[in-house]
């Protein structure tokens, strides 16, 4: 699949842009070598690769969906992908979290067993309150997908759990490597991979750091400026606006305790 633009001059530059679909066979199609995820393997092995263009020709009907439609195309993918890596992630990281527990109730130490120690404890406390919350986080969103039908519309709650996945995911699994011990450092143990798998999630489908933009974005498009030298929630300022508000009831509420002091003070 390759994106190229076909509309340089549209007015809408979100419309410029085309998907083609280009098998490897094409004359000027080279693969270079192919990429791995992490270390230890052979330079040239992995799925992944680097490709070159090079006057490459294709019919018309290797043009994905309409003329200009990329951006759309793609954003649709990745909204949906966005949340399917969401959702795997939460059964990764409760995988991750079942093997620490498995190992803190079975590993014994000079004083007991890893579970009876309180730093242990606290990570299984931390991991399992990351864990449920990214999954209530992750259901919220995929219910509002089904509610709006419309990826636009869950745009911060998608950047949410893409901001919240590759952390959750990474301090579960290094505590989980961790606790193992030379072992969860193998490969021998899936931690390593976990780890590095975490690390993926913080860069596929677009990087931490512009999803976190995206949902500061959308979470300061339902605030207006106050641009008073003091701004509206000073607490002076309330004070004032209340007592305008509730003169009267303040007026009648003195009147009757000044009353109520003067029956006291007869009696």
């Amino acid at each position: 699949m390759v994106y190229a633009i076909t509309d340089p001059d549209a007015k809408d530059p979100y419309r410029r842009t085309s998907i083609f679909l280009v098998p490897t066979d094409t004359p000027g199609v080279r693969i270079i070598r192919n990429v791995a995820v992490g270390g230890g393997g052979e330079i040239g092995s992995g799925n992944e690769g680097y490709v070159e263009y090079k006057d490459v020709r294709v019919p018309y009907d290797a043009l994905l969906g309409e003329r200009g439609a990329a951006f759309v195309i793609a954003q649709v993918r990745l909204g949906g992908g966005r949340v399917h890596h969401a959702m795997r992630t939460v059964g990764a990281c409760k995988h991750a979290l079942d093997l620490m527990c498995k190992r803190a109730v079975s590993r014994n130490t000079r004083d007991g067993k890893l579970s009876d120690l309180q730093m242990v404890q606290a990570d299984i406390a931390d991991s399992w309150i990351a864990l449920e919350s990214f999954r209530l986080l992750v259901l919220r969103t995929a219910w509002l997908i089904d509610k709006h039908k419309d990826y636009n519309m869950v745009r911060k709650d998608i950047a949410a759990i893409k901001v919240m996945m590759p952390k959750v995911y990474g301090d579960i699994a290094t505590k989980a490597a961790h606790l193992h011990g030379a072992l969860g450092v193998s490969n021998e143990m899936p931690f390593m991979h976990m780890v590095t798998s975490a690390l993926v999630m913080g860069i596929a489908d677009g990087p931490t750091e512009v999803h976190k933009v995206t949902l500061a974005k959308q979470v300061l498009k339902d605030y207006r400026p106050d641009n008073d030298l003091f701004p509206a929630y000073h607490i002076p300022k309330l004070r004032e606006e209340a007592q305008e508000k509730y003169a009267e009831d303040l007026a009648e509420m003195k009147v009757e305790y000044a009353k109520m002091k003067a029956d006291k003070v007869s009696v």
